[in-house]
């Protein structure tokens, strides 16, 4: 799984490079790295220092987090890791 996460990740952190140029042209898209933080029940899938997601490591599934840091909304689930996309976390992170 951990092959597949850091995939996901260099995906995502792509699929928002051209957005990111177009409108910030002077700013460096590198600071806004993807990573992968490991705990006992998730995965969190962090943006620069901001949480964007988080990984359900029972289920696969893939959730928008709450306010608070390390609490999935579990309403808004963005798909199963077997199935989505850098794009489509792309899309997610701000909708």
């Amino acid at each position: 799984m951990k092959e597949k996460i850091e995939n996901l990740l260099r995906d995502w952190h792509e699929a928002g490079r051209p957005y990111f140029k177009a409108h910030y042209p002077h700013s460096d898209y590198e600071t806004y790295t993807k990573r992968a933080v490991y705990k006992q029940k998730y995965i969190y899938l962090d943006e620069g220092t901001s949480g964007a997601f988080i990984l359900e490591k029972s289920t696969g599934n893939i959730y928008r987090i709450k306010s608070k840091y390390g609490v999935p909304n579990r309403k808004k689930r963005v798909g199963h890791i077997d199935a989505i996309t850098g794009q489509d976390l792309n899309k997610y992170r701000w909708y």
